[in-house]
């Protein structure tokens, strides 16, 4: 999975779009703001999908590209 994450965010920022949050929801590829006075940026790109329980999963948020993604992680 770890390697597969890595290669989702190598890919274009248009790419990576197409998995986009969706507006008022954590779900799907986006920003989020870091809140730590520790930290030297503000925000962070991030990937987050629900696994289980698996009838929760929003597949239409869960990238193909790389295509190992999405076939890796829905068994």
């Amino acid at each position: 999975m770890g390697n597969q994450v890595k290669r989702f965010f190598e890919l274009p920022l248009q790419e990576k779009k197409r998995w986009a949050q969706r507006p008022g929801t954590l779900e799907g590829y986006g920003q989020a703001c870091v809140a730590s006075e520790d930290q030297k940026l503000d925000w962070n790109d991030m990937i987050f999908l629900k696994c289980l329980p698996i009838q929760n999963r929003k597949l239409d948020l869960w990238p193909q590209n790389p295509p190992e993604f999405r076939y890796m992680n829905t068994k």
